[in-house]
């Protein structure tokens, strides 16, 4: 068996739609998840937000926080998935090393002082 890692995701779907029907895009991507062979740590819905500048004409998202462990060889599987998507605008995974290494700026410019 492959061993597994820990993963973070930040998805931005578009916001046309009843929050059932966010409801149910933030349970469809709990169920790629799975699909590719991984198991949900924690998700959380951060809400509608306006985004920093307009893509594929959406001004605004709502943010989604998934933390999963996958397979590592298979989390490619998952991002093309999520490629393919219509509801997805954007979305950025990042293993969960990669999460705890980054340091805040305050915390950075407080050391080079």
């Amino acid at each position: 068996m492959t061993p597994t890692k820990a993963y973070e995701a930040l998805v931005i779907l578009k916001t046309a739609g009843t929050e059932q029907d966010l409801a149910r895009h933030g349970a469809q991507l709990e169920e790629l998840i799975k699909r590719v062979g991984g198991r949900m740590v924690a998700s959380q819905n951060m809400g509608r937000r306006k985004l920093a500048f307009r893509i594929s004409r959406q001004t605004e998202g709502y943010y989604y926080l998934v933390r999963f462990q996958a397979p590592a060889d298979h989390v490619a599987e998952l991002e093309r998935l999520l490629r393919l998507n219509e509801v997805v605008v954007r979305f950025m995974v990042l293993s969960a090393d990669d999460v705890s290494t980054t340091q805040p700026v305050a915390t950075t410019a407080a050391v080079a002082s």
